[in-house]
C-alpha cells in the first residue's frame, strides 16, 4: 500500500516502467526514500546502542549509515545512467547503473570489515552490556522498516529490471537479519548474563562481506557480456516470425548497454521469390515493432532463401536430420547447392553451443554421413557458436 502511494505521487506515468523517464523517476523515488529511512534508522539505532552500552547496535547503527550513502550512490547512479546519448557514447550512459551497483557492493564490503573490527574489539576486551526496553522496541522497529525496504527496493527492482536496486534490497535483507541477530543476542545476554556482544558482532560482520562479494559477482557479468534473457531470445524470436514472408532467424545478437539499453542484430530469411521491395518493408515493419515493444534498437539483415526447388528442400532436410540425430542442439541456415555434372557441394552454416566438444571435426563426421548418403553430395561448412 504505501509503495503504491509513493509510485503515485512520485512517478508520473509510473504504469510505463519502460520509459526512460519512467525509470530514472522510479530510481530517484527509491534513492531518496533509502536515504530518508537509514538516516532515521541509524539516530534510533545510536540512541538504542548508547542506552544499552551495546557495541553491535552501534556498529548495526553504522551499517545503517553506509546504507544511506549506497542510496546516494544508488541516485546518483540513476542520474548518471539516464543521460542521453553523446558523441563519445552514442548507446548512452545505461553501464553507469551497473558501476553504482558495484559502488552499492563496495560500501556493503567495507561497512562489514568496519564491523568485523569491532566486534574482534569486543571479543578481546568483552564489556558488560545493559539491556533497555526502548532499545528493544527501537530495534523492532527498524526490523519492521527495513523489512518494509527490501520489498520495497526489490519490487521496484524488479519492474524496473534494476541490479542496482536489487542489490539495495538485498542490503535492507542483510540488516534485518543483522538487527535481528543483534536484537536476540541482547535479550539471551539479559536472561543469562552470557556476553555474546563480540561474537554475534562478528557473525554478522561476516554475513555482510559475503553479501557484498555476491552483489559484485552478479554485477561484473553484465559488465562482461553475459548471455541474454532466454525469455526475451525466444521472445523476439516469436515476434520476428510471426510475420508472414519471414521463414526463419539465425545469427540472432543480443547487446547490453545498460537497463533498457539494447542493440539486436539478427539474420532474417525471406523466399527468395519475394521482391526486394516487399522483404525491405517487411523488415522496416519488424524493426519498429521491436522498438515499441522491448524498447530496444534491432538491425536485421535480411537472407534470400530458395523455397521453390524440390531438390534443394530435400537435401536440406537430409542435412537436417542428419544434425538431429547427431545432436540435437545443431542447426543449419544458410542452405545453399551448387549442382555440377560430376558432384554437387552443399553450403551451410552449423549452429553450435559454446561448449560443443569435438567442434574441429564436426565438419569431417558432417561430410562422412552427407557422402554415405549420396558420394556424388560434397559439404562447404561453416561452424559457428550460438550467440544466445
Amino acid at each position: 500500500m504505501l509503495t503504491k502511494a509513493l509510485c503515485r505521487l512520485f512517478v508520473p506515468n509510473a504504469d510505463d516502467p519502460k520509459d526512460p523517464r519512467t525509470r530514472l523517476a522510479y530510481g530517484r523515488m527509491a534513492g531518496v526514500t533509502g536515504i530518508v529511512c537509514n538516516i532515521l534508522l541509524c539516530g534510533g539505532k545510536l540512541l538504542a546502542g548508547f542506552l544499552a552500552g551495546s557495541l553491535a547496535m552501534i556498529a548495526d547503527a553504522f551499517n545503517n549509515l553506509s546504507d544511506a550513502g549506497s542510496s546516494i550512490v544508488t541516485l546518483v547512479g540513476f542520474k548518471l545512467a539516464g543521460m542521453p546519448a553523446d558523441e563519445d557514447h552514442p548507446f548512452g550512459h545505461g553501464r553507469m547503473e551497473y558501476l553504482s551497483t558495484m559502488g552499492v557492493a563496495v560500501l556493503i564490503i567495507l561497512a562489514g570489515f568496519e564491523l568485523a573490527a569491532s566486534a574482534l574489539d569486543k571479543i578481546l576486551h568483552p564489556a558488560e552490556a545493559t539491556f533497555s526496553i526502548v532499545s528493544a522496541v527501537i530495534l523492532t522497529a527498524s526490523i519492521g522498516v527495513k523489512l518494509w525496504m527490501a520489498v520495497f527496493n526489490r519490487r521496484i527492482g524488479r519492474l524496473i529490471h534494476s541490479d542496482t536496486l536489487l542489490a539495495t534490497g538485498t542490503d535492507s535483507r542483510n540488516d534485518v537479519i543483522c538487527t535481528g541477530v543483534v536484537l536476540v543476542s541482547s535479550l539471551v545476554g539479559w536472561h543469562t548474563g552470557w556476553s555474546l556482544d563480540g561474537y554475534v558482532g562478528m557473525a554478522v560482520a561476516l554475513f555482510v562481506i559475503w553479501s557484498g562479494f555476491s552483489v559484485i559477482r552478479d554485477t561484473v557479468s553484465p559488465l562482461l557480456g553475459q548471455a541474454p534473457d532466454p525469455e526475451l531470445v525466444e521472445d523476439i524470436r516469436r515476434t520476428v516470425l510471426a510475420h508472414e514472408g519471414v521463414v526463419g532467424i539465425h545469427d540472432m545478437m543480443v547487446h547490453d548497454y545498460g537497463p533498457g539499453r539494447m542493440m539486436v542484430s539478427l539474420h532474417a530469411e525471406v523466399p527468395e521469390a519475394q521482391s526486394i521491395r516487399v522483404s525491405h518493408d517487411l523488415i522496416d515493419n519488424i524493426e519498429m515493432e521491436l522498438q515499441e515493444k522491448y524498447n530496444l534498437i534491432s538491425c536485421i539483415h535480411m537472407d534470400p532463401v530458395d523455397m521453390d526447388n524440390p531438390e534443394t528442400l530435400r537435401l536440406k532436410e537430409m542435412v537436417t536430420g542428419l544434425l538431429s540425430e547427431m545432436d540435437g542442439r545443431l542447426s543449419l541456415h544458410d542452405f545453399r547447392v551448387v549442382a555440377g555434372d560430376t558432384h554437387t557441394n552443399l553450403l551451410f552454416d552449423v549452429v553450435v553451443p559454446h561448449d560443443y566438444p569435438r567442434r574441429e571435426q564436426l565438419s569431417a563426421r558432417i561430410q562422412e554421413l552427407v557422402h554415405s548418403r549420396d558420394p556424388k553430395l560434397f559439404t562447404v561448412i561453416k561452424v559457428e557458436t550460438s550467440y544466445t
